[in-house]
């Protein structure tokens, strides 16, 4: 067929997504956008859940849902936190304390006519004299 099931005068633009049948340009509603199939005026209605109540012949085979990816992926995460668990807990065991942090040093000399300490905020150490 080469022309649309509603307009006999008009050529066909494209296959509704659902019946599979032809249609023009004003008979195609594009619901998702110019790069998805589109559907015809009755089953975009339905699709849309305005009218519910006619039954859609489809020539397409439904396709067998694959595996669920959520399971899947469930499966992998719990295989992944399996392979580390030892190398976790041998870090739990042989973690030492933590290191204590290193005194700080000043290594900007400080100025000859300086009168007050270095640090504003802290008293004047003994290894640094007051000038």
């Amino acid at each position: 067929m080469n022309h649309c099931m509603r307009h006999f005068e008009e050529p066909v633009a494209g296959v509704c997504r659902t019946c599979d049948r032809p249609f023009c340009g004003r008979c195609l509603v594009f619901s998702f956008g110019p790069n998805k199939p589109p559907y015809c005026v009755g089953c975009a209605i339905t699709a849309s859940g305005v009218r519910n109540n006619t039954k859609i012949v489809t020539s397409k085979p439904v396709a067998a849902r694959g595996p669920d990816r959520r399971l899947e992926r469930a499966q992998r995460r719990a295989d992944k936190r399996a392979a580390k668990a030892p190398q976790r807990a041998m870090k739990r065991l042989g973690d030492p304390a933590p290191d204590p942090e290193p005194p700080r040093t000043d290594n900007v000399p400080v100025p000859a006519n300086l009168l007050m300490p270095s640090s504003r905020f802290a008293p004047p150490s003994p290894e640094q004299p007051v000038r």
